[in-house]
């Protein structure tokens, strides 16, 4: 048996109840099956002849056990589970959900040996098949109870991954071929069971690269976000090793070097990505024999420093089309101002070369304004050239007013943005963080170099998103700061609703201040108790928040009030 194999069926034995019950009543008779129904229809059936389906994509017990146990302690089975049978076999199984009220009866029989949980009425199902392995029998047991699990959302990522990857197994069986996800989602959508090739490829990675080392963290619920981080962490880490290792002579192998730093954490409980990467980068460092640096291989591969570098390098692209743009502009002011002073110098020629009984006509018409006009006639040439000056002159004006907005582009650029062009936007924040007092607060996901300064063209809503991230971060709750997605993409948030009650005050009154300022629903109104502890500590002992994130909370303050005070406009 494959130790993946082992595991699993260790996983099951402990936390479900596969093993045959047993009625030691003295009025209970035995029977066993003689026949098996060829249609759907209630049967009753004791405990001891029915298991749960060992393929059950759950493998860790409910956590809401003990209120369904004491549901049918106090009400008895509302909800009778389906049930099967494969052929010659003496003990029925669950055909899809049911597992946890089968292991609460059985309990419950052990403790008070009521013969009311002993006996059940249960919907059988017939078995899809001949024979007791047939392969469309077992796909029909295990999506369904993958839908049974999926309608309630109790299944953590790895327990679903397990079930998707056993429904592979069946469907290349069933097929005789191997399967994409593509194709693996497709099988299961025409079987009724919905998941994205994606999410199909994800749990891929996360069996081959995670569950063999870390099995107890992944039961324990590690989700999405972690395991995302860690599935990158690997590339980027791969990738440096690729890059590095021929600098030095070593037998030493990355999936050595990658098992060896992940198995260490599967006690840890929280798990702790950063933990783990701090340990991979040393495992790292000494299989490079120090050759390369703990700070160089962090720069490669933490996520944030790469994230980081990739900003940094679109930041140079946004500085080069600036410089390019303002080029243009200082090409455009100089065509203009050329053009404008040779008009000029045409217009003072034009007006030389005038006959002089013409300028005094116009003095005699307009100083004498009674007089009654009479035009003289003028040869065409005459008027042609002062209808050309008029033009000239009016274009040299209207020109000239049009390029006084570009004369003011730079500035209306730091005005609406921010940006000063020709500085880098990190040497910009620093240099107004340090105006500001602030550069021990200008780092993280979103450094802050000022905390009330709000520049109208920027993308507030992202601001806040990433100051939420990283305030939870400090306390270990960035899994509940949600990114609601909208069109346009504008990155607002809202907090997922808690499972249950944080008992750490701290915690409790940072997801409390994080839900009040949540940018999803600006109208939302919630109130939020901060204790004295948390900004101002005692002269005991130090406040509960360090000074980074108080930085941070008040930025992230600011944001909301303007956001709401713009929405209401």
């Amino acid at each position: 048996m494959s130790n993946k194999n082992k595991k699993l069926t260790e996983a099951i034995a402990r936390n479900l109840n596969v093993s045959p019950m047993v009625n030691t009543s003295p009025t209970y008779a035995s029977a066993t099956a003689t026949h098996y129904p060829t249609t759907s229809q209630y049967i009753t059936v004791t405990l001891d002849k029915l298991h749960p389906y060992e393929h059950n994509p759950r493998k860790n017990r409910n956590p809401n056990f003990d209120m369904i146990k004491e549901s049918i302690r106090r009400r008895g089975l509302d909800h009778k589970p389906n049930i099967t049978q494969r052929p010659g076999e003496p003990f029925y199984i669950i055909a899809d959900g049911g597992n946890t009220r089968i292991q609460a009866l059985k309990e419950l029989f052990n403790e008070t040996q009521d013969q009311r949980f002993w006996a059940i009425e249960c919907l059988y199902k017939p078995w899809k098949g001949e024979t007791a392995d047939s392969v469309e029998a077992e796909l029909d047991l295990l999506i369904g109870h993958l839908i049974e699990n999926d309608t309630r959302a109790d299944l953590t990522f790895i327990e679903k991954a397990l079930g998707i990857q056993q429904a592979k197994e069946y469907y290349e069986k069933k097929l005789d071929k191997e399967l994409s996800s593509r194709e693996l989602a497709s099988e299961l959508e025409n079987d009724g069971y919905i998941i994205s090739k994606t999410l199909i490829s994800k749990m891929s990675l996360c069996i081959k690269f995670l569950y063999p080392f870390i099995p107890d963290v992944l039961f324990n619920g590690l989700g999405n976000s972690p395991i995302d981080k860690l599935l990158s962490i690997r590339n980027n880490a791969l990738d440096v090793w690729q890059q590095y290792r021929l600098e030095v002579e070593t037998d030493i192998t990355f999936e050595a070097i990658w098992e060896n730093s992940l198995s260490r954490c599967n006690n840890d409980n929280p798990f702790n990505v950063k933990t783990f990467q701090d340990a991979l980068i040393n495992e790292m460092t000494d299989a490079l024999e120090g050759k390369v640096s703990y700070e160089m291989l962090y720069m490669e591969v933490d996520l944030d420093e790469r994230k980081f570098q990739k900003l940094a390098k679109k930041q140079q692209e946004i500085d080069a089309q600036i410089q390019h743009s303002q080029e243009d502009v200082a090409k455009f002011q100089q065509q203009q101002l050329e053009k404008s002073q040779f008009e000029t110098e045409i217009s003072h020629s034009d007006k030389l070369e005038k006959p002089t009984t013409q300028e005094n006509e116009v003095k005699e018409i307009v100083v004498n304004p009674d007089t009654p006009i009479q035009w003289e006639e003028k040869n065409d040439s005459t008027l042609d050239t002062e209808t050309e000056n008029n033009h000239s002159e009016s274009g040299t004006i209207n020109k000239t007013v049009e390029a006084e907005p570009d004369n003011d582009l730079a500035q209306q650029f730091s005005q609406n943005y921010g940006i000063v062009p020709g500085m880098t936007i990190q040497a910009q924040r620093e240099q107004q963080a340090t105006v500001n007092g602030l550069e021990f607060a200008c780092v993280g996901r979103q450094p802050v170099a000022d905390i009330w300064q709000v520049y109208p063209s920027r993308q507030h809503k992202a601001e806040a998103y990433s100051l939420a991230l990283d305030i939870a971060e400090q306390f270990n709750l960035e899994q509940f700061v949600e990114h609601i997605v909208k069109e346009p993409v504008d990155y607002s948030f809202q907090m997922k609703p808690l499972d249950e009650a944080l008992e750490d005050d701290t915690k409790r009154s940072i997801y409390e201040l994080l839900n009040m300022l949540q940018t999803h629903d600006l109208t939302y109104s919630d109130a939020c108790f901060l204790d004295t502890a948390l900004l101002l500590g005692s002269a005991e002992r130090e406040p509960n928040i360090d000074d980074i994130t108080l930085v941070k909370l008040f930025r992230l303050i600011r944001l909301v009030r303007y956001l709401r005070a713009t929405a209401t406009v």
